[in-house]
């Protein structure tokens, strides 16, 4: 009698599912992913609330804001830096409400705050802190800086930040300006080549601006001492 041989079992490759992997997934780690859902349900509250919160903040600010702009219309720069009674200053607007539009608002008036009073040292620091999206702001934060390099009596400093200013202004009068007074910086320190070079250079590109005009007029000056 012949001897019945027990077929091997065929062994199945069988790939799982995507449905299955989903499944396997879910029940193994279903700790983990419960509290995933509510860390995210958490983090949606926390982002609303944070919302909420930048938007009181921005509207504190504005009030604080419009308090001490009386102050700096009448030039009391250093009761607008500090505050008076009743009247919140610049620099503690812009330390409590840093990176609110008027947060940031107050930061770059209470540069041109010390700028005014030539604290210069204090008005570089603040000016390089300001943080604004708005281009021609942020330009004039640079040009304030340059302006505090002058005060400083260190010209090619503020050339380079005037020339900065100029690149980040999307106002062409604006453009215009910052880069005359580059331009004079660089004349004042007796570099008459670099100054020619962006006088010619603001009378082409800005043609009808007041900085062009400034430009041709100082150009007409020095023609006669280029080398």
């Amino acid at each position: 009698m012949k001897e019945i041989q027990t077929a091997t079992p065929v062994q199945q490759n069988v790939t799982p599912s995507a449905e299955d992997n989903l499944l396997y997934v879910a029940i193994k780690y279903k700790t983990a992913i419960i509290s995933l859902l509510v860390l995210l349900v958490c983090m949606g509250g926390g982002v609303f609330f944070w919302m909420q919160h930048q938007q009181k903040s921005e509207q504190e600010a504005a009030l604080q804001l419009s308090r001490v702009a009386p102050l700096l219309d009448r030039g009391e720069y250093r009761t607008a830096i500090n505050g008076a009674p009743n009247i919140t200053g610049l620099k503690k607007i812009s330390d409590e409400y840093a990176g609110t539009p008027s947060g940031n608002m107050a930061s770059l008036l209470l540069a041109n705050a010390y700028y005014s009073i030539k604290e210069f040292d204090s008005a570089l620091r603040v000016f390089k802190s300001v943080s604004i999206d708005n281009k021609d702001l942020a330009a004039a934060a640079l040009a304030g800086t340059a302006d505090s390099y002058v005060g400083k009596n260190q010209l090619g400093l503020a050339a380079e930040a005037y020339q900065e200013a100029s690149t980040k202004a999307e106002n062409t009068v604006l453009k215009a300006q910052y880069l005359t007074h580059a331009a004079d910086s660089f004349l004042a320190t007796n570099q008459l080549n670099k100054a020619s070079e962006l006088y010619t250079k603001i009378i082409a590109d800005y043609p009808g601006t007041t900085g062009a005009a400034l430009a041709q007029r100082s150009q007409w000056r020095i023609s006669g001492k280029l080398k």
